[in-house]
């Protein structure tokens, strides 16, 4: 049973509210047009434009003359009686002006009212010396000729419809209320198409909303053409937000899982160390030895518990970019500096090639963290005496930077995952380097984070190269 409740959600809805609009407007224009084209009408059908009747048309009009006087008659009204039909099935009207009486005009048969009156008007209004052709919008008038009808003098007129196109005449033959209800039919249906095309997008994204609220990540807007019109783009923002939506759902499972496998080994090995410095039988040098492993493990521990914060914040969240005038040649040759002491360890060298001063608009911070964990894993897989060179370029829609090493490089297939979380190379690059298997992830994300691109590949005779370019804003 419908409530009443139901009714006025039914008619608060988008769609009817569109479609009344749409039909009220419809319907605004319909009457507007109507009275307009009234107006226009009304003028169109008084005026006339007279010229010399042709040959044919004024035999025609003594033609009728002489069967009147031939019928003997004494009235129009005789004129009308059945026995005498076959002047009512004369291809014009006949029309009748008494001179005794010129505001007494008759027609032999009569014609819609507004013709009617229209041309009785103008037979009464005028004085007619001679015949002519007098021409309306929809008929043509010929006269007059005198003729007596019991002995009275009247002026003849013979009248012809003139001919229309096949559609108009037959709407003008329709009664005036089907011609109001044809184009009201017509605009509600089309308005009715109308709103409900226009409001399918709106509740095909209302639908998806609604999943989307619920937890689908994986619901789309479909059926909707996703062209230049706002409803069009606001499904592909909504695809497009269902899909980010989807692939934070995705990297967080992830990245918890990862996590939870990640942990497991250190927690594992931090358990045995404790256990084994806690035997009675364990000898002082032992224990400070299973001590140190736990620390060493803790460190571990923390740091990729840190990793993982600032890759979860990259990832998961709405960085917000804290832009600034960066000059990234003086950022680079900086980090640089820092990272030598490390690489000195392994008596590498690190060298720079700027042709110039490189300043962008960027986050420091994020370029600091991208920068320095590419560096820091081409100092780890460096040989040692070796070099990394870094290169620095701009141009009119980017910058470039370049950092490769002379290490061993990966395996071709492994490039596509190389920055993935916890993703490590199964051959110089595993758990014995002390990395999280984050710092190219994290690298990736801030990159990302200033719309860049990061990417990585071997280079012949030297290791691994890894590029990062960032367009300038």
């Amino acid at each position: 049973m419908i409530s009443l409740t139901n009714i006025k959600i039914f008619f608060s809805s988008f769609t009817i509210k569109l479609f009344a609009w749409f039909w009220l407007i419809a319907l605004i224009s319909i009457a507007s047009t109507r009275f307009i084209s009234l107006q226009f009408s009304n003028d169109t059908v008084n005026k006339v434009v007279s010229q010399a009747p042709a040959h044919e048309e004024v035999r025609q009009l003594h033609n009728a003359a002489r069967r009147i006087e031939r019928s003997n008659l004494n009235t129009i009204d005789a004129l009308r009686t059945i026995k005498y039909k076959r002047l009512k099935q004369l291809p014009f009207n006949l029309w009748f002006k008494s001179l005794d009486n010129p505001q007494r005009v008759r027609s032999l048969l009569p014609l819609t009212p507004q013709h009617q009156h229209v041309l009785t008007e103008y037979i009464q209004q005028h004085t007619f010396t001679e015949p002519q052709a007098s021409i309306f919008s929809h008929t043509r008038l010929i006269g007059p000729l005198v003729i007596k009808l019991n002995n009275q003098p009247y002026q003849l007129f013979i009248s012809r419809k003139l001919r229309r196109g096949g559609i108009g005449q037959i709407v003008q033959a329709l009664p005036y209320w089907v011609r109001i209800a044809i184009p009201t039919l017509v605009s509600f249906l089309l308005c009715l198409l109308l709103a409900h095309s226009f409001s399918k997008p709106v509740r095909l994204i209302k639908k998806a909303t609604t999943k989307l609220g619920q937890g689908d990540f994986s619901t789309r807007v479909n059926g909707v053409s996703q062209g230049n019109d706002e409803l069009g783009q606001l499904a592909l923002s909504f695809n497009k937000m269902a899909e980010q939506l989807q692939q934070h759902q995705s990297a967080q499972q992830r990245l918890l899982g990862d996590v939870s496998h990640e942990l497991r080994s250190p927690m594992t090995r931090l358990q045995m160390a404790l256990g084994l410095a806690q035997q009675d039988a364990t000898t002082n040098e032992a224990r400070e030895q299973y001590l140190q492993r736990c620390q060493r493990e803790i460190e571990r521990l923390d740091q990729m518990i840190e990793d993982v914060l600032t890759l979860s914040r990259l990832e998961n969240t709405l960085q917000t970019v804290e832009s600034e005038r960066v000059n990234l040649t003086l950022l680079v040759q900086n980090i640089i500096n820092d990272e030598q002491l490390i690489a000195d360890k392994k008596s590498i060298q690190i060298k720079l090639t700027a042709s110039q001063n490189i300043t962008l608009m960027a986050d420091q911070t994020l370029l600091v963290s991208a920068i320095t964990n590419i560096l820091n894993n081409a100092i780890k897989y460096s040989p040692t005496h070796s070099t990394i060179a870094i290169s620095l370029t701009s141009n009119k829609r980017s910058v470039s930077l370049t950092i490769t090493d002379h290490g061993n490089g990966v395996p071709e297939q492994a490039l596509a995952q190389l920055f993935t979380p916890f993703y490590r190379v199964n051959l110089a690059r595993d758990r014995n380097t002390g990395g999280t298997g984050l710092g190219l992830a994290i690298a990736k994300q801030a990159i990302v984070t200033h719309q860049g691109e990061i990417f990585a590949k071997n280079e012949a005779g030297k290791g691994l190269s890894v590029t990062m370019k960032i367009p300038h804003r």
